[in-house]
């Protein structure tokens, strides 16, 4: 199964190379746009001198962290996004539930958008930017925590991907709210979860976990205490949350396909 996914992702890479002068003006533009949505938090952190004790390098290091999961994400997961929410409007996922292989296979396997490399590399540039100032003490499970941090963060917001798919079996479109989580919570996760209030902790914590795609590691990483009492050590969780949320979507997308009704035409 393994093999044919990467048969089948290769040939989606080959169709967008054709056309290489767009496909890496695509990159760049990804880079770019995105680059900018930095340069104003570092401009808007740096202002203040700091968000919460949190400097400008410490606020690069949750953005870098929780940027590169989320590109990787959408990168890997973009067939659960638009193209599913056209499929189900088309009828088009009937054609899927004929085929021998999984419809959640399928679908995984519909769409992968190499540009979104140009969201990647900018943190990747972000996170080199910010590593160097600060006094990180580069023991083995310091450096070992950050890969497993960012494949995790992946898995989180790819399951989040799912979940939006999987509501589209009944609302015919990805609805808004989901937004709200996945871009919503990039954006929030860019800043130390302490300034925000204990109930928006909770949820983005414990029920829509993307608060440990970057938070906990930072903790750790900086040897910060957190003021809502969040152990660095939780660090460790973040792939046991990641699993678990993971299963919880999966679930949930079974669940939705058994309930397809088609479109009826």
């Amino acid at each position: 199964m393994l093999s044919l996914y990467f048969r089948l992702i290769g040939s989606r890479v080959r169709s967008q190379m054709q056309y290489r002068a767009s496909f890496w003006l695509e990159l760049v533009g990804f880079a770019l746009i995105t680059g900018l949505e930095f340069a104003a938090l570092a401009i808007l952190v740096g202002r203040f001198g700091g968000v919460a004790g949190w400097t400008v390098p410490e606020v690069a290091l949750l953005y870098g962290l929780s940027s590169i999961a989320f590109s990787l994400a959408e990168m890997v997961g973009r067939g659960f996004d638009a193209p599913f929410e056209r499929m189900i409007q088309q009828g088009a996922f009937d054609g899927v539930l004929t085929r021998p292989l999984g419809a959640f296979f399928q679908i995984l396997t519909s769409e992968f958008q190499l540009r979104r490399l140009g969201r990647t590399l900018q943190a990747v540039l972000v996170l080199a930017y910010a590593l160097p100032r600060l006094s990180i003490v580069w023991t083995p499970d310091r450096l070992l925590l950050v890969p497993v941090t960012v494949v995790a963060g992946s898995v989180i917001y790819m399951a989040l991907i799912v979940i939006g798919a999987t509501i589209t079996f009944w609302t015919i479109r990805t609805p808004e709210v989901i937004n709200v989580f996945t871009f919503g919570g990039l954006q929030m996760s860019q800043y130390p979860l302490s300034i925000y209030q204990e109930w928006l902790r909770a949820v983005f914590l414990f029920l829509i976990p993307v608060g440990f795609a970057n938070y906990p590691a930072a903790l750790y990483l900086l040897g910060r205490a957190d003021p809502g009492g969040l152990p660095a050590w939780s660090a460790w969780l973040t792939p046991l949350v990641a699993a678990l949320f993971a299963a919880a979507a999966l679930r949930f997308w079974r669940f939705g396909v058994s309930k397809y009704t088609s479109t009826g035409s």
